[in-house]
């Protein structure tokens, strides 16, 4: 990391990107969808009967079919190009999401909610690469930031209207609504965001000769993604900000997702309504910080910012299995999303700073397939262990990712290279 601390930038001056503008406006619309099924789902797959380890295989599922195609989706981006790789896997959610809704069995449910992971490999690969080539890098973690802000206040907006909807209609029509609002986030899509084209970090980035770049596309697809990963993992940083996703994904999909409404429910007998409003609670402290975490990480470094949310996240997962109340559980889930919020921001950032503009699409692939690791594994682990163990001890087990990555983290240089200012 060279040169002093970029000049401030704030809100106005990121959103003053058209492109970034128009994406935003979609990616709102689509969460909005997610939000509502969040805080619902676990409980839609305990009402076919399972255990709790089975209402984490219907969330597993989705992450279990997605992390097949990671690694698939990014060539798919490169060659088909954002517009349309992300207006199709849109589609393809809101069709499995529907079938899912009217699922005559558990099975079913869990063949239809995983058969919309390989959509949604498409749609995050296309989203996040549509979001690395259009930011400069120097402004890169602010701008994410405010992508990650806009996921939240959708999921914000739509974990008590979800909860609401499961409530006066049933614990499937919240499915029904997200397939909706998918369709219309795909017609969003395709109405008014075009490709990018070649980043506008490209000129920044070593490129490989023409000698080199002409062998590498005649290779076969398999032989070309093996050889592009063997050079990325040479890339300093580029393997710690793949286990930063794994693990922060990890505790995403099984700490929060997974067994946040399960404890809520059964420890402390809250509502599908009251469980709905302590995820908002959640959201709203991880929304109070993403910016100004995004400004720290721009301006003085990734690793100021990873090292100590990393460690407050840890500790939180723990301190959640703890909550002997709802008044309780809820004040401790606010200051775990505030501990989520700066955490959450510098592994894309990281990402931005090595992953070179040949291959992006495989870069893209592969953090996201690391992230999804952990989104697969976690939420059945996390549902064995509080079947088994507790809720304390599930939420102890949960932390143990986090305090690996964060350990991988320090052993890690910074990895933001500041030629100019922001």
């Amino acid at each position: 990391m060279t040169g002093a601390p970029p000049a401030k930038v704030g809100v106005r001056e990121i959103l003053a990107l058209p492109a970034l503008r128009t994406i935003l406006g979609v990616v709102f619309v689509t969460m909005l969808g997610f939000g509502i099924i969040v805080p619902v789902l676990p409980l839609f797959a305990k009402s076919f009967g399972v255990t709790d380890a089975g209402a984490g295989v219907l969330i597993s599922s989705f992450a279990l079919m997605r992390l097949v195609f990671d690694l698939v989706a990014g060539p798919i981006v490169d060659r088909w190009g954002e517009r349309a790789s992300a207006a199709v896997g849109l589609l393809f959610v809101a069709v499995t999401s529907a079938l899912t809704a009217v699922a005559p069995t558990f099975a079913w449910a869990v063949i239809f909610r995983g058969a919309g992971g390989a959509g949604s490999a498409v749609l995050f690969a296309a989203l996040f690469s549509y979001v690395l080539k259009v930011v400069p890098r120097e402004r890169m973690a602010r701008s994410l930031s405010v992508f990650f802000g806009t996921f939240n206040v959708a999921v914000i907006a739509g974990g008590p209207l979800g909860g609401f909807i499961a409530h006066g209609f049933g614990l499937r029509a919240p499915l029904f609504v997200y397939s909706l609002l998918l369709v219309v986030s795909a017609l969003l899509f395709l109405r008014f965001v075009k490709n990018p084209g070649r980043g506008v970090n490209s000129d920044e980035e070593p490129a490989l000769t023409p000698e080199e770049a002409m062998a590498e596309r005649d290779m076969p697809v398999l032989r070309r993604t093996k050889t592009r990963v063997a050079r990325l993992l040479r890339i300093p940083g580029f393997a710690t900000a793949c286990v930063l996703n794994f693990a922060y994904l990890w505790m995403v999909s099984g700490p929060l997702d997974t067994l946040i409404p399960l404890f809520g429910s059964e420890r402390l007998g809250m509502s599908e309504q009251a469980i709905g409003v302590v995820f908002a609670i959640t959201l709203i402290g991880e929304f109070m910080v993403l910016f100004p975490a995004g400004s720290l990480a721009d301006r003085y470094g990734r690793r100021p910012v990873t090292l100590p949310s990393f460690a407050a996240l840890a500790i939180m997962t723990i301190v959640i299995g703890l909550s002997p109340s709802v008044v309780v559980f809820g004040i401790v889930l606010w200051v775990f999303g505030i501990a989520s919020g700066f955490a959450g921001v510098p592994p894309g950032a990281m990402l931005s700073d090595v992953s070179p503009e040949e291959g992006r699409g495989t870069a893209v692939g592969v953090y996201r397939f690391c992230g999804d690791v952990g989104m697969v594994l976690s939420p059945f682990a996390m549902g064995v262990a509080s079947n088994n163990l507790g809720y304390e001890s599930a939420f102890a087990l949960g932390a143990i990712p986090i305090v690996l990555a964060l350990i991988v983290a320090v052993r890690t240089p910074e990895t933001l290279r500041r030629p100019v200012p922001a």
